[in-house]
């Protein structure tokens, strides 16, 4: 009721046309029993890449098996349901490429700096291949395309890193490092130790643990983008 002129009244600091709500603790745990978020409402997916409807698609026959177990076992404690969407690395390390091309209230940066960050990745990446890009555009980030970007990006552009740096801050880059490492460690573990656990766990007799390690698995393979068939593996 106070507005009656916008362009005198109002005080514009930035124009918005749109806007994704993004959580950097992803996916969203649990807050009941018997309560399980699905879709956007489940951060499981980046909101980069309409994140509902790709995670519905990447990760239905994973959270529809899942939820027929839990039926089945009784597993219907919100510890239990949260280990069906746990931590992914990799997902954790999508939230970055978020941060690089977000900015913030009052901070300078150079108009350029955008689309040059997406211009030298995606311009390396294809030339990387569709076992690189393809991923990627589908929201999949995996160790392999990951190092191989990145490591060509140093060489490409070196002026560019300090700019990249300064621009996320230190101690986003040290947290994303972690992730990136963790992204490593589950790769290790899909592809050696769930071979030798998964036999052992259709053998287990207490149901609650039985759930939670076949849960733990999926995440391994989940969390570092092993579930994604490359197209060079296609048949």
């Amino acid at each position: 009721p106070s507005i009656s002129d916008p362009e005198e009244d109002l005080d514009v600091k930035r124009v918005l046309f749109a806007f994704f709500p993004t959580y950097q603790d992803s996916p969203l745990r649990p807050g009941w029993s018997r309560l399980l978020a699905v879709g956007d409402a489940s951060g499981i997916q980046s909101p980069l890449s309409f994140g509902g409807f790709g995670a519905l698609c990447r990760h239905l026959p994973r959270i529809s098996g899942a939820v027929s177990e839990a039926l089945d076992s009784g597993c219907l404690h919100r510890d239990d349901l949260s280990e069906i969407n746990a931590y992914t690395p990799n997902l954790s390390a999508a939230w970055m490429f978020q941060k690089a091309m977000s900015v913030r209230m009052g901070q300078n940066v150079d108009p350029k700096f955008v689309n040059r960050l997406l211009a030298t990745n995606f311009d390396l990446m294809n030339g990387m291949g569709m076992d690189t890009i393809k991923p990627f555009l589908q929201d999949v980030i995996r160790l392999d395309g990951l190092a191989g970007s990145l490591s060509r990006a140093f060489v490409a552009d070196p002026t560019f890193m300090p700019q990249i740096i300064s621009h996320v801050g230190v101690p986003t880059l040290v947290e994303w490092m972690g992730h990136v490492g963790m992204i490593a460690w589950y790769t290790l573990l899909h592809n050696v130790a769930s071979p030798l656990l998964g036999s052992y766990a259709e053998g287990m007799k207490d149901e609650r643990s039985k759930f939670q390690l076949r849960r733990r698995m999926e995440a391994w393979k989940f969390g570092s983008g092993s579930d994604y068939v490359l197209p060079s593996q296609e048949k």
